[in-house]
């Protein structure tokens, strides 16, 4: 009788351990499943996190008016970095007529082009304000360097370099009165400088 019970103590105690075993299990099966599906989450919304954003797009064009004597004078689209010599060559470049002389002593080929800028060629003998002698005495602030913007009146060296800084920051002047916005130039000293100066 004794050796009965023993029997049946093992048998429950065997189903006992059992069960205690498959519990552990399914909480180890759950627990493993719920970690994974943790981490999956993270690692989604770590992949989200890095999608870039190009939301800001920067103007990469400017638009020119070119007339005078060029082959097919009008209004074009050029890319932000382009050169006045770029500007001539999609015009069709000079025409027979042109001042080629003009064009070499007054126009900076060089240059880079402003948005809204016009760019004219004369013809030959043509009297063009702003020309030759005239010319010399604009110093043209998308262009001038430090040396020539303190030539202007009232402009010193320190204020020359808030000028040139002011222009690479912002990609040139669109107008002459745009110089207003460099820390230091008011109304007053605008004035002084407003006919000495040009794009």
């Amino acid at each position: 009788m004794f050796r009965e019970k023993l029997g049946k103590f093992k048998w429950v105690d065997g189903l006992l351990v059992l069960g205690i075993i498959l519990v552990i299990a399914g909480i180890g099966m759950n627990f493993q499943n719920s970690f994974w599906e943790r981490a999956e989450v993270k690692l989604v919304k770590k992949e989200i996190s890095i999608t870039p954003i190009n939301d800001v797009q920067v103007d990469s064009k400017v638009t020119i008016d070119v007339g005078g004597e060029v082959i097919n004078p009008g209004i074009y689209t050029l890319d932000k970095e382009a050169r006045v010599n770029e500007a001539l060559v999609v015009a069709g470049g000079l025409s027979a007529k042109a001042d080629r002389d003009w064009v070499e002593k007054n126009l900076n080929k060089a240059e880079k082009l402003v948005d809204g800028q016009k760019l004219y060629i004369p013809k030959v003998g043509e009297n063009v304000l702003g020309s030759n002698t005239t010319e010399i005495k604009i110093v043209r602030i998308n262009s001038a360097t430090v040396e020539q913007l303190d030539t202007l009146n009232g402009i010193g060296p320190a204020m020359a370099e808030r000028i040139v800084d002011y222009r690479t920051k912002n990609g040139g002047f669109k107008n002459v009165e745009e110089l207003k916005l460099v820390s230091g130039i008011g109304d007053k000293l605008f004035e002084k400088i407003k006919d000495e100066v040009g794009l």
